[in-house]
């Protein structure tokens, strides 16, 4: 059995002040956690009640309550970078409404759309006509060096929390890995992800990777300017808390968008093309429906950090858990 855990401490430590942290907590004392659970095979397991799940509080187990979140209505904001490498994108962008029809699929459901690069720049408020958005994805305009995500963020978390409150909330991420420029802090946007419930995917494309395709399949001074990302391996999914803090802290500056996926409940998968970003979002598409909705209050009221662990119980075979890992409470 296996829960995956993410190293929050180390998210908070990107901050310059640590002294200044905010605390995340839960509204009205409820937690959410979306919670993903797979077999050894990689299939989703549907059938599943409270009772066959194990929820820990800092340790301590809580009485919890399961709902599965197929056909829920969905507020989905998707954050597009057109700063920095991303123009080189582009092409792979063309589609990305039709297949968001079918991310959505039978679920009530409404699509807004952010640009950012080194700040938010167009926003698309849920319009009721899909066809702006539509070109929009075919016909990006290309934007400054900077890719703030955080910044991005934070902007859409202020779209979603305008809708009501009984549609799940998502941000889908459409950027590199790592944020550049933005000037709000990792602390302000996990307190604003608690508070909100608002989960994230992020699909990823790696600025380095981008410029070495360059090197190879471009001339050499036709290639612009590139701002690439840290000379770090990138980390696609969670790493233990017991990580050192600083092997851990230079994780999360190499990868973003995989830190802020992780904590949300949400899930990273990276592209390298038109193809893989299909296959993601078709993946995604299988995910975003399927996943449980466990909730909590608290038996303890210490101010905080709370790391969450679940773990899947009563299964013959070895079931894997993506789950929120953390929150804070005051």
């Amino acid at each position: 059995m296996r829960t995956c855990c993410l190293a929050l401490a180390s998210l908070l430590s990107l901050a310059a002040h640590a002294q200044d942290v905010s605390t995340l907590h839960a509204t009205s004392n409820l937690v959410l956690v979306p919670t993903l659970v797979r077999n050894a095979a990689g299939d989703l397991l549907l059938d599943l009640t409270a009772s066959d799940f194990r929820l820990a509080d800092n340790g301590v187990e809580q009485k919890i309550a399961a709902e599965h979140m197929e056909r829920q209505p969905l507020a989905v904001i998707v954050l597009l970078q057109t700063g920095g490498s991303a123009p080189r994108q582009f092409p792979y962008y063309r589609d990305v409404g039709t297949m968001l029809e079918y991310m959505m699929g039978a679920s009530p459901h409404k699509v807004g759309l952010i640009t950012f690069d080194s700040q938010p720049e167009e926003i698309w408020d849920f319009p009721v006509r899909h066809d702006g958005l539509d070109d929009a994805f075919a016909h990006p305009v290309a934007g400054d060096s900077g890719a703030a995500l955080l910044d991005a963020v934070s902007t859409a978390i202020d779209v979603l929390k305008r809708q009501p409150e009984g549609y799940r909330r998502i941000i889908l991420l459409l950027s590199q890995t790592h944020d550049e420029g933005s000037k709000a802090r990792p602390e302000q946007i996990i307190e604003r992800l608690g508070e909100s419930n608002t989960t994230i995917y992020s699909v990823s494309f790696s600025p380095s990777k981008t410029w070495l395709k360059d090197q190879f399949t471009k001339p050499r001074h036709g290639n612009p300017p590139y701002t690439l990302s840290p000379n770090l391996p990138a980390v696609t999914g969670t790493f233990d808390l017991g990580t050192p803090l600083g092997m851990a802290l230079k994780a999360v500056q190499a990868d973003t968008a995989a830190g802020i996926a992780s904590l949300s409940g949400g899930e990273n998968l990276s592209f390298a093309n038109k193809n893989d970003l299909e296959r993601q979002l078709t993946l995604l598409a299988n995910h975003i429906p399927n996943r449980y909705t466990l909730s909590f209050r608290p038996s303890s009221a210490q101010p905080g950090f709370h790391r969450i662990e679940v773990q899947v119980l009563h299964q013959a075979n070895e079931a894997t858990v993506a789950a929120r890992t953390g929150y804070w409470a005051r």
